[in-house]
This record gives structure tokens, C-alpha cells and sequence, in this order.
């Protein structure tokens, strides 16, 4: 009777240990074999960008094999992507067309060329110039290390002697030609938290592979200095942490981040150069894994809190939750760059949910492939890129290619995280910083936030908590009006900002700027003034945005669409969005389907739009109602790049955007001119039930909403510049709350709102 009790309880242990394992594989990360076939299938279009030397058959470069920053970057990527192929086990040589032998030369010719193009060297790039010696010539140095870590057994005297020449030259500059810096404002020219890394990294590499340079000593020195001020906080100049003998506050120079970990990085809140310096700070971790060495505590100096901070704004997919925007290319490099981080911070730190993020990143990175022609990873979304400069596309191609060869390399060499036990980081679940005027909160339904220094300020964001796909931040919920030259961007931002548990509420105001006419003698010319708040209610759905906004004097005016909603429509959902306009179910496509829609632009009547059945905006006030406006082409653009802008190419994002006063014809209007007033409500996963109220008159806007909670919320804003005084009437009291604002029971029962300028009063009862 024993044994069969025994038998019984040990299958059951077998059971649940199987169901355990299939869970766990289920969420484990990506074989490497996995990321090898992404890069076979790149290969075809790769390998015509590689040309060898007209005058030596030995040397090859990728792309246009110049002397510029993303020249340089762009072949050391490429080259990197090609030895890891070149020697991967899992590779496939019928699928690339030549022999694994033929792969590996051309690497080896590739690592050459740069190897002699440089400062230290003998040739010249093809553009008749050396390259190196500067802030960022280490950058690609530090990207190819892996590729040079595996085709160490083909590599020669000479090659060996060559390496070992560049790695000196460029730590001697480093030495004495790179300043330790660092300060919060970018504006200063002084914000290098990644620089600062990965310059700190190539003094310690060189140091510890040639430990008989004379400089070998204050090389270890100025990396320690480099890498205690790349994540560095204001609070690290009072902090008595020793590192190599001196407390922080003695290492310390500036701080690159704010106390919270917000990156103010070419101007903005830019979670990508987060994402880079611990990109960088994983190349150093596996290389000191790969020799054996004991890696300097310094260099994770902060990561394990910016972690947490760029984890909480990352969707389940390994998509980045970009709520300060992005200048450059959507889901490029920053991007791609995430993909070793996750890699370090499962090996370093054990957070099993960086194998969600790899999982899902991974299949993005293949649905985006397969959508371009012959295998490129970005050939369709960047055809018209491609045709302006191929030396970007290059470059971008070359860092989808790259990350992809560490993950290769790296998940091959250590399957399994060196720390023990596993854990998960939690994410936070709300975040704030006053620098950037930036707000956020993260339910299990949605996430909202709002940001004044964003990448094109400002922007906001309100999705769905797993749906990545229906981000775009560009003047997001912001408004946008257009007006004549090349270029109109918003500027001269004040803000003020409230929190409360759940949610956030945020007003201020904003210029628009029309500049770069091309009439000579013209300059920037302030068209507009306009003012928003933002209110994420605390019920974990629902978003309220009230904006107004006029003219500043009289002045032509090319389009005005408030609200300004991004619905992006490309390749990463199939290309089509299913719409409830007016009642009736709308499937439009976008781009990376089929041929480019037309541009149109589609009125919803009944004020009420619903997207993929998730998201649904509700017009409270203001004239015309909602409009959905397809722009027939892919207008996100490059920001501040007027070439690409104003000849119409280049657009890297297809989006239809959710408009109120809606006008897309050139117009004259005189001064203080009305452009909108209006109100939205957009709730997720529900219905819009909300009303304006009359009391508000002509300084403040009230309007009544329902939460998805079962309360309903008065929300006033306070557009003037002059306080005032509301009084409402029809609330009960007794189960009110002041979330924000100053509110009080009045005389007659009801309530009074006190509000200064610029205020914002939310209640719930």
C-alpha cells in the first residue's frame, strides 16, 4: 500500500514539475539559432553593401565606408553581425548563398579595412580620410569586440598587432583629449552619461589586455571617474560609497540624471539614451565574462535603479514606452540597443521578465522583416530613407544587425543567468519628474502620461497596458497647428502639475512657431498660443483633455486639429485598424498592407470614434466633433531634419490621427482669433459617458464624467490668466473627494471652486 502511495505521489511531483517546465519555457528566452535565422535572411540584402577596396581586394566596408560617425558605426555593426554568422554553429550556409568560409573572409577583410582606416593606420577611409580620435570612435570599437572575440583563432600577427594599435590610440585620446562631464541640462553641450560609459569602457578593456602600456594604470583611473558619471545622480555629490580607495563625492563631476532617473539627452526625456548606457555597460560585463576578468563594481554604478525605471516604461513586448518621444527613426536603434540590456540585466541582476521582452522583441523584429522586400530588416518601412541617404539606412540596418549578433553570441555563450536566484524586478507604478514636467501612472488596464519636455513638446499617451502597437508620441493629445514655411514646432512651454494615488492631472501652455519660410529676409514667426490639461482619472481608464487655443496676430494658417491623436497604422499591426465610426464598423488600412491610402478625412458625426474595439474618444465640446484624418503617407518624420520634412520623403511611421476642429485649408485670421476650444474624454476598454457644464462661464471649462470605478468626477480648468471663482451646483457632497485643486461647500450647498491661473480642480463623488 506504501509503495503505490509513494508511486502516486511521485507521479504527481512529475506532473507539476513538467507543467512547470512547459511555463517556463513558455516565457524563457530565445535560442540563438533563433536570431541566427533573422540574420541569414538579411544577409541578401547585406551582402551587396559590402564592396571591397577598388585598389586592394583584401579590404572591404560596408555601406559607404566614409569617415563620418555613422559610417564608422555603421560598418563596425555590420562587420560584427558578419563574424558571428561566420563562426555560429547554428549557421545555415544553403540560406546565405556562400560558404561559411567565404563569410568569414569577407569579416576579416571588413575588420582590416577599419583596423587601417584609422588615426593609427596606414590607409585612408573612402572618402580620402582616417577615421578615430574623437567622443565617439570608441563607440564602434566597443560594438565589434564580440566579432573580434570569435574570429580570434583566424586572426593574424599582423591583425593582433593592429587591434592592439587602434585599442592604444584611441585610450592615449580618451586620456587626454576626453573631458569627465556631466550635467542634467542637455542645453550645456555637457550631457554624456553614455559617452562617459563607453569611453570608460574602451580604457578598461585596453588596460586589461595590454596590461604593459605605460598608460595602463591611469587608464583604470579616468575609467573609474568615466563610469561613476555616466548614471549619475545629483545625490552622488554627498555620497560616501568608496570606489578604488575615494569616496563617490570625490569622483563626482555632474550629474546626467535627475534623482529619479530622468535623462535629459539632446534636449528631451529620452528613455533611448537610458536604454544605450546599459547597452554599453553590457558589452563591458560580457567581455569581462568572456576573459575571466572581475568587472569593476563602478560600472553598474545606478543600473539596477535605472533598470527599474526603464522596465516600468517597456510594454510586455520589449517595445519601449517612449513618454518623453523620440527625434529620430520609430523602433530603431535605441531601440534595437535594448536588446542586449535585457540580456545583461537577466545575466547581472536575474529579472526573468528581460526573457518576456527578448521573446517579444523578437517576433517584432521578424514581422517587420517579412514585410521587406528580400530580407532586409527595414527595407519597406525606409525605402523612400533608403533613396534620401543611404548612409542612414545603413546605419540603422547595421544596429538591427548587431543586436541581433549579441543576442547570437551572448545567448550561445552563457544559456544560462549568472545570478542566483531568479526575481522580477517590480515596475513602479507611478513616476513623476519636475525637470521635464514629465507625469505617468501604470495600471493593469492603461497607461497615461504626459510629458512638457518631450521630444516635440509636449506629449501625452493613454493606451491600453499590452497594446504597443497604438503608441506614437509625436505632439500626441498636444494639438498641432500648421503654419506656412518649412517647419512648425511648439516652444516656450509653462507648466504646472498635480498628483494624486492613481492618477495625475497637468496645464499649461505652449507656443506654436512657424519658421524656415523660404521668402528672404523672413525668420521664426510665433503664430499661436495654446494651452492644454491633461487629467488621468484614477480608475485605471479614463483620460480627460480639454485644450484651447488662438491666434497670437493676424496671420496665414495652413491646418489646425486639435486634440491630435496618433493611431499609428503600419507595418507592425498588418497595416489596417478596425474602426466604429457613426456606429458602423470601418476596417482602413495604412501603410505596409498594399498600396498607400489616399489621403481623406473622415468625420464622425455622432462625436464617438472607437479603435480595434479597445480605446474609445468621446468629443465632450467644441465645434465640428471628431475627425479622422489620413494623411496618405508616412508623415512621422525625422525631427528637425527640414530636407526630408519639406520635400515630403523619408517618413519612417504611417498614422491616422483623431482630430477636433478640424481644418486642412490655408486661412487667414486676424489676432486672438479662436483656432478651438474643446474637450475629449478617451476611456479604455469602455464607453465615454461625459457632459460640459454650464457654470464654468467664459474663464473655466467643467465637465462631468463617469469613471470606470462607479464615480463619477467634476473636473474644471482655469484657461485665463486671472483667478476666478465657480460655483456648482447639483453635487453631493457627502461622498465628495478633492483629488486636486482647492473646492469647498458653499452657502447654498452645492460647491465652490477656487481656481488661480492655470489651475486644475478634480473632485469625485
Amino acid at each position: 500500500m506504501g509503495f503505490h502511495k509513494n508511486l502516486h505521489l511521485q507521479t504527481i511531483t512529475l506532473i507539476i514539475i513538467m507543467a512547470f517546465a512547459m511555463i517556463t519555457s513558455l516565457s524563457a528566452a530565445p535560442s540563438p539559432d533563433e536570431y541566427l535565422r533573422l540574420l541569414e535572411k538579411w544577409s541578401a540584402t547585406a551582402l551587396p553593401l559590402i564592396h571591397q577596396v577598388q585598389d586592394d581586394p583584401h579590404l572591404a566596408f560596408y555601406g559607404t565606408g566614409g569617415h563620418e560617425h555613422w559610417a564608422v558605426q555603421a560598418h563596425c555593426t555590420a562587420f560584427s553581425a558578419l563574424a558571428v554568422m561566420s563562426t555560429a554553429p547554428e549557421l545555415d550556409e544553403k540560406k546565405i548563398g556562400i560558404s561559411r568560409e567565404q563569410l568569414r573572409e569577407r569579416s576579416l577583410q571588413m575588420l582590416r579595412y577599419i583596423l587601417r582606416a584609422h588615426h593609427s593606420g596606414d590607409r585612408t577611409c573612402t572618402s580620402g580620410k582616417k577615421w578615430g580620435q574623437s567622443w565617439i570612435a570608441s563607440l564602434g570599437l566597443e560594438r565589434m569586440a564580440h566579432g573580434i572575440a570569435v574570429l580570434r583563432p583566424w586572426l593574424s600577427a599582423n591583425d593582433l598587432e593592429m587591434i592592439r594599435r587602434v585599442m592604444i590610440s584611441e585610450s592615449d585620446f580618451i586620456l587626454k583629449g576626453y573631458p569627465v562631464v556631466g550635467a542634467i541640462d542637455a542645453a550645456t553641450g555637457k550631457n554624456k552619461p553614455e559617452s562617459n560609459i563607453w569611453n570608460g569602457s574602451m580604457l578598461f578593456r585596453t588596460a586589461a589586455l595590454y596590461p604593459d602600456t605605460p598608460n595602463a594604470a591611469k587608464y583604470k583611473e579616468k575609467a573609474t571617474a568615466l563610469f561613476l558619471n555616466g548614471i549619475s545622480i545629483p545625490s552622488d555629490a554627498s555620497s560616501s560609497e568608496v570606489f578604488n580607495g575615494k569616496p563617490l563625492s570625490k569622483w563626482h563631476v555632474g550629474p546626467n540624471y535627475t534623482d529619479n532617473f530622468a535623462l535629459n539627452h539632446h534636449g528631451y526625456l529620452n528613455e533611448g539614451y537610458m536604454v544605450i548606457c546599459l547597452s554599453n555597460i553590457a558589452m563591458l560585463h560580457f567581455f569581462c565574462r568572456d576573459y575571466g576578468i572581475t568587472a569593476p563594481p563602478e560600472l553598474y554604478h545606478n543600473a539596477a535603479k535605472l533598470w527599474q525605471l526603464v522596465k516600468t516604461l517597456t510594454f510586455p513586448d520589449g517595445r519601449l514606452w517612449r513618454i518623453g518621444g523620440d527625434t529620430r527613426v520609430r523602433y530603431c536603434y535605441c531601440q534595437d540597443y535594448a536588446l542586449p540590456a535585457w540580456i545583461f540585466i537577466r545575466d547581472f541582476l536575474g529579472d526573468t521578465d528581460a526573457d518576456k521582452f527578448l521573446s517579444g522583441w523578437l517576433k517584432l523584429v521578424a514581422t517587420e522583416q517579412s514585410a521587406s522586400p528580400k530580407g532586409a530588416f527595414l527595407g519597406e518601412r525606409l525605402a523612400d530613407l533608403a533613396q534620401v541617404s543611404p548612409l542612414y539606412y545603413c546605419r540603422l540596418e547595421g544596429d538591427r544587425a548587431e543586436t541581433l549578433s549579441l543576442a547570437a553570441y551572448w545567448l550561445r555563450q552563457y544559456p544560462d543567468p549568472s545570478k542566483k536566484p531568479a526575481c522580477s524586478i517590480e515596475s513602479l507604478k507611478s513616476w513623476q519628474d519636475e525637470f521635464h514636467g514629465a507625469q505617468m501612472v501604470k495600471g493593469n488596464k492603461r497607461l497615461a502620461s504626459w510629458v512638457w519636455k518631450a521630444g516635440e513638446l509636449p506629449s501625452g499617451q493613454v493606451v491600453p497596458s499590452d497594446r504597443s502597437d497604438l503608441v506614437e508620441w509625436q505632439w500626441n493629445l498636444a494639438g498641432r497647428i500648421t503654419g506656412v514655411g518649412c517647419e512648425t514646432h511648439a516652444g516656450k512651454a509653462q507648466w504646472q502639475s498635480w498628483q494624486f494615488e492613481g492618477g495625475f492631472a497637468t496645464c499649461g501652455s505652449y507656443e506654436w512657431i512657424a519658421d524656415k519660410n523660404p521668402a528672404e529676409g523672413s525668420g521664426a514667426d510665433k503664430i499661436a498660443s495654446a494651452q492644454t490639461a491633461f487629467v488621468a482619472l484614477p480608475d485605471d481608464a479614463t483620460v480627460v483633455v480639454l485644450q484651447r487655443a488662438e491666434t497670437l496676430r493676424p496671420i496665414h494658417i495652413n491646418r489646425v486639429m486639435g486634440l491630435y491623436m496618433n493611431i499609428p497604422n503600419d507595418v507592425y499591426n498588418g497595416g489596417k485598424r478596425n474602426y466604429r465610426i457613426d456606429g458602423r464598423k470601418r476596417q482602413l488600412t495604412g501603410a505596409g498592407s498594399g498600396p498607400m491610402p489616399a489621403e481623406e478625412a473622415i468625420r464622425c458625426k455622432q462625436g464617438t470614434l472607437e479603435i480595434d474595439g479597445r480605446i474609445t474618444v468621446g468629443a465632450v465640446y467644441g465645434d465640428e466633433g471628431l475627425t479622422l484624418y489620413r494623411p496618405g503617407q508616412r508623415q512621422v518624420n525625422l525631427a528637425h531634419n527640414l530636407p526630408l520634412a519639406f520635400s515630403g520623403r523619408g517618413g519612417n511611421l504611417y498614422c491616422d490621427i483623431v482630430s477636433m476642429a478640424f481644418c486642412d485649408q490655408q486661412k487667414f485670421y486676424n489676432a486672438n482669433e479662436k483656432l478651438y476650444d474643446i474637450g475629449a474624454v478617451i476611456r479604455i476598454d469602455g464607453k465615454v459617458e461625459a457632459k460640459k457644464r454650464p457654470e464654468g462661464g467664459q474663464a473655466c471649462r467643467v465637465v462631468e464624467v463617469s469613471g470606470a470605478d462607479g464615480r463619477r468626477y467634476l473636473l474644471a480648468v482655469n484657461f485665463e490668466a486671472s483667478p476666478a471663482m465657480v460655483e456648482i451646483s447639483g453635487i453631493d457632497t457627502g461622498k465628495l473627494k478633492i483629488l486636486c485643486g482647492k473646492a469647498e461647500k458653499s452657502a447654498s450647498g452645492g460647491l465652490r471652486l477656487s481656481m488661480e491661473a492655470g489651475q486644475v480642480t478634480l473632485v469625485s463623488y
